[in-house]
């Protein structure tokens, strides 16, 4: 990832500043972030972002705490605005930048939820993928769940749920003109919209029962051991600890434990304070 890139990323937001923070609930748990504000932050975040880029090579320490800083207003931003993808993919930048790279991947994944189309965001994610250890490559299954499940990787909830009551809305009233003029081509598209409006409820629908009941998660901090049981006297289900950035399912919580499934289809205990849900 280029000073380059990253600077470049950045500035995106800033050109499109105006309207999200405006369209989204501008409250944290103290007082209301005025849009102002939230502009003034935000330009912070980016200049300081900007000068730890410039000068990483030659103090490496004033660097870092740039990046903190920006990292900061990235996060106070995010509390105010609640659901940004492109927040959450600066933060990504950031936390890469200072080698957090389960945060990263966190963040990654979170604007992936919102924005999984971008194709910058899906460079850097991978990017960051690269650079976790152990590596743990999906089964066959779910490589292959993946390339059947397309439609759904390249699409968020909220658009899958907005066609699908569209092409409903569409398809019924289709269906309405069709009762009263019986032309053949408007009962066909009719019937097509209502089928494409269902199947995308329907994988709304599969998605949200999926996440509340094995939401995904990323482990951050520190390395931790993965654990064949809910305690630290079980012994180890891996020989290396999960680092940074391994991706995984909660599958149930055990008190301070949750039970976890990796890409690989191998399960064990992490501590719950080791994974956060995306």
């Amino acid at each position: 990832m280029s000073a380059a890139r990253s600077k470049a990323l950045l500035v995106v937001l800033a050109i499109a500043w105006a309207c999200p923070f405006q369209a989204q609930p501008a409250s944290t748990p103290g007082e209301p972030l005025p849009p102002d504000r939230q502009r003034e932050i935000l330009r912070e975040a980016l200049n300081a972002f900007e000068r730890a880029v410039d000068v990483a090579r030659e103090d490496p320490t004033a660097a870092e705490k740039l990046y903190r800083k920006s990292a900061a207003g990235f996060e106070t931003l995010l509390d105010a605005a609640a659901c940004n993808a492109a927040l959450h993919y600066n933060l990504g930048n950031t936390c890469f930048r200072l080698g957090e790279y389960g945060r990263a991947i966190l963040h990654y994944r979170r604007a992936q939820r919102i924005d999984p189309t971008d194709p910058a965001l899906q460079t850097n994610l991978q990017y960051a993928r690269n650079r976790v250890e152990p590596y743990i490559a999906p089964t066959g299954g779910q490589r292959l769940v993946h390339r059947l499940a397309i439609w759904t990787n390249y699409t968020s909830i909220l658009q899958r749920f907005w066609l699908a009551t569209i092409a409903g809305l569409a398809g019924w009233l289709g269906l309405t003109l069709w009762l009263r003029w019986r032309a053949r081509p408007l009962l066909v598209l009719a019937c097509l919209a209502i089928v494409i409006g269902l199947a995308n409820a329907a994988t709304v629908g599969w998605q949200l029962h999926d996440e509340s009941h094995h939401p995904q998660a990323v482990v951050v901090g520190s390395e931790h051991v993965l654990r064949v049981g809910a305690g630290e006297g079980y012994d180890a289900a891996l020989t290396q600890p999960l680092g940074p950035g391994v991706e995984l399912r909660i599958l149930s919580r055990r008190g301070e434990w949750v039970e976890v499934e990796l890409r690989d289809a191998k399960t064990g205990w992490l501590r719950a304070d080791a994974v956060e849900r995306i």
